[in-house]
C-alpha cells in the first residue's frame, strides 16, 4: 500500500505539468475580425504556445440553420457558408493541431481564396473527401454540431473564445486583443507568464 501513493503521486504531479490550457475558438469564414485575430494573434504565437494549449476551431459564428440544415444564413453570405463548410470538412480531415493551425492560417487571411479550396488544397486534406463532405450529408452535420456548439456560449462578438470549456466575457475581450495575455490569465505556468 505504501508504494502505491507515491507512484499516485508522481503521476497526479506529471498529469498536471502536461496539462493543456483547452482554446476553443468561435469564428466565421469570411469574418474581418476573425481574419485579423488569426492573422495578428494565433499565427505569431502559435509556435511559443503550441505546448500548452489544445486548439479546437468552431467555423460558424453568427451563422443559423434553416429547417435543420436544410440550408443555413451567414453574416457574410453564402460563400461564408460555404467556407465555413469547407473548413469544418478539412478540419474533420486533419489529424492533428499542427496542421489545423497551417490551414486556419493560410485560409484565414484576405489574400487567400475565399471559395477555400486553395488552402484545402495546401493542408494535405484529401480534396475528393473534402468535396463529397462539403457537398454531403457530413458537412450539414458537422454544420449542425459547429452551431449547437456555439450557442453554447453567449456570442455576441465573432472571433469568441471559449478556455477550458469555459465562456467569461472579460477573458474573451482579452484574448482578441492579447491572446498569449489571456492564456497566461488561464494557468500562469505557461513558459513567459509573469
Amino acid at each position: 500500500m505504501f508504494r502505491v501513493v507515491p507512484i499516485l503521486v508522481l503521476a497526479l504531479v506529471a498529469a498536471s505539468v502536461d496539462a493543456k490550457v483547452k482554446v476553443t475558438v468561435f469564428y466565421e469564414h469570411l469574418c474581418p475580425d476573425s481574419i485579423r485575430w488569426v492573422s495578428n494573434q494565433l499565427a505569431p504565437n502559435y509556435n511559443a504556445l503550441r505546448d500548452h494549449i489544445d486548439l479546437e476551431f468552431i467555423p460558424f459564428g453568427k451563422a443559423r440553420s434553416i429547417n435543420g440544415g436544410a440550408s443555413f444564413e451567414c453574416q457574410h453570405g453564402p460563400l461564408e457558408c460555404e467556407g465555413n463548410r469547407i473548413q469544418s470538412c478539412v478540419l474533420n480531415q486533419l489529424p492533428d493541431q499542427d496542421r489545423q493551425v497551417s490551414y486556419v492560417s493560410c485560409q484565414m487571411s484576405f489574400e487567400a481564396d475565399p471559395r477555400g479550396w486553395e488552402c484545402t488544397f495546401r493542408s494535405g486534406a484529401d480534396l475528393v473527401s473534402t468535396q463529397n463532405c462539403v457537398e454531403g450529408v457530413q458537412g450539414i452535420q458537422l454544420q449542425l454540431e459547429a452551431e449547437r456548439r456555439t450557442q453554447q456560449i453567449p456570442l455576441t462578438f465573432v472571433p469568441s473564445f471559449a478556455f477550458n470549456d469555459q465562456f467569461d466575457a472579460e477573458l474573451n475581450s482579452l484574448a482578441f486583443q492579447n491572446f498569449p495575455a489571456a492564456l497566461c490569465r488561464v494557468d500562469s505556468s505557461i513558459a513567459g507568464c509573469q
